[in-house]
This record gives C-alpha cells, sequence and structure tokens, in this order.
C-alpha cells in the first residue's frame, strides 16, 4: 500500500472540509463607529422661560446679612428705648439743685379738687400772644457733680376775662427770682400777692392781689433754673461717641 498517496488525499479532503465550513459561517458585521458622546440634543424652551426676576447668590447673601443687621439694629434700639423710658418714669423732681427765693412754696401733691390748678386744661381767661424763651446748658457739671441749665421766660398774653390768677406750665423747674408781671396798656399791672408750683397738674400759679382787666395785654418774667438730665424728658442731655 502507498501510504504517501492516502496522506495527501486526506490533506485535501480537511481542506476541502474546513473551506465548507469557513463558507456556512456568516461574515463578522464591520465594527459600528463610536457615537459621539456629546449629541446636540435640540431643546424646546417654555414660553414662560425668560420672564421673571433673578439675582445671583452672592446679592441674595448680602440682601439676607443686611436684613438680618436691620431688624436687630431697631430690636436693640427698641430695648434701650424702653429702658430710658422706665428710668424716666422713676425720675423724681429735682432737689437741692436751684436756689428758692423767699416767698415761693410748693402746694402739697394731694388728690385733685375743684380749683383751677388742679384742673389740666388751661383755663379760658387768658390768651397767650408769644413766647420768649432763653436757655443755656452747662455741658459741664458743677461742683457737686450736677449738670444744669439757667434759662429766662417772657409771655405776652392778652386778658379775656377778669381774674386774678395766672398759670403757666411749670415741670423741675425752680425759680431764682420772684417773678415780675407788667402793663403793655394804659393801666399799671396788679401785685403779684403770692405764687407756688402745683406739681400734680405741673402749673406755675400766680396769685394777684386784684383782677386783670378784660382787654389789656401783660407781660410775665420768670428767671429758673433746672438739671440737665439725660433721662428723656423736657429739655434734656444726650452723649454719643464716634
Amino acid at each position: 500500500m502507498d501510504y504517501s498517496l492516502d496522506l495527501y488525499t486526506y490533506r485535501v479532503s480537511c481542506t476541502v472540509n474546513m473551506e465548507q465550513n469557513l463558507k456556512r459561517i456568516p461574515p463578522t458585521p464591520p465594527p459600528r463607529r463610536a457615537e459621539s458622546a456629546a449629541q446636540t440634543v435640540p431643546v424646546q424652551s417654555h414660553p414662560s422661560m425668560g420672564k421673571g426676576f433673578y439675582i445671583s447668590k452672592t446679592l441674595g447673601v448680602v440682601g439676607i446679612v443686611l436684613g438680618v443687621g436691620a431688624v436687630a439694629t431697631i430690636i436693640a434700639l427698641s430695648v434701650v428705648y424702653s429702658q430710658e423710658k422706665s428710668k424716666n418714669n422713676e425720675v423724681k423732681p429735682t432737689e437741692g439743685t436751684t436756689v428758692r427765693p423767699s416767698g415761693t412754696t410748693t402746694a402739697p401733691t394731694t388728690a385733685p379738687s375743684n380749683e383751677i390748678w388742679d384742673r389740666y386744661r388751661l383755663p379760658d381767661t387768658l390768651l397767650p400772644e408769644s413766647y420768649n424763651v432763653v436757655l443755656w446748658p452747662r455741658l459741664k457739671p458743677d461742683d457737686r457733680g450736677i449738670y444744669i441749665f439757667t434759662g429766662n421766660s417772657t409771655v405776652t398774653f392778652r386778658c379775656e376775662k377778669e381774674t386774678d390768677l395766672i398759670l403757666i406750665h411749670s415741670n423741675k423747674l425752680n425759680l431764682t427770682a420772684a417773678p415780675t408781671l407788667t402793663s403793655l396798656g394804659s393801666t399799671s399791672a396788679p401785685a403779684i400777692q403770692s405764687h407756688w408750683f402745683q406739681l400734680t397738674t405741673q402749673y406755675l400759679v400766680i396769685h394777684l392781689n386784684v383782677k386783670l382787666k378784660v382787654g389789656e395785654s401783660y407781660q410775665l418774667f420768670t428767671d429758673f433754673v433746672g438739671e440737665l438730665a439725660d433721662d428723656l424728658s423736657g429739655f434734656y442731655r444726650s452723649v454719643y461717641k464716634e
């Protein structure tokens, strides 16, 4: 037997079988290109977009900080005002800061009576025409460590109804001289019989020896002194540092 022929025949047979098997395998499709990761996707904007008010984050933070600071400032000022107001309610009339002339007395603080000086509304017997007030504050304390102010007042008024009383508002003031009354008409002014402070209604009451005449004009002059306190009441002292 010729073994070389058989070997050749086997090789040819194997080759033919392999070619037939390769023809049966479907061809491998070519690799697809990778799609670009960054694809442009059309976006349709809503009709309402683009309208409205927009602020940056920094501006929003600044606005919040300013708002909180404003609220804190208002609260602090309210607390300070309440404290000063409570102090003002506890302030008593000035004691020992002025010289009282002879004849000046203070009426006792009793329950309001039917007297004209115990009424909070001024009577209609006198009609003020002008006020001339001079105030001189002392911005340095005196030897007793008290801040004071001095001043005077000239009130011009006309008599509407006969009366022997003159009422003028006064609070926490002390007279340094007796008040004087002069007439601006042809007749002389009545003499002042007595005067006192009515603390309940905060009046300086002047009692005359005779009644004023209707239609006549008069001038009342007073010289006074008071404490320049920091109680936010009347003519007061306020200090701040920068």
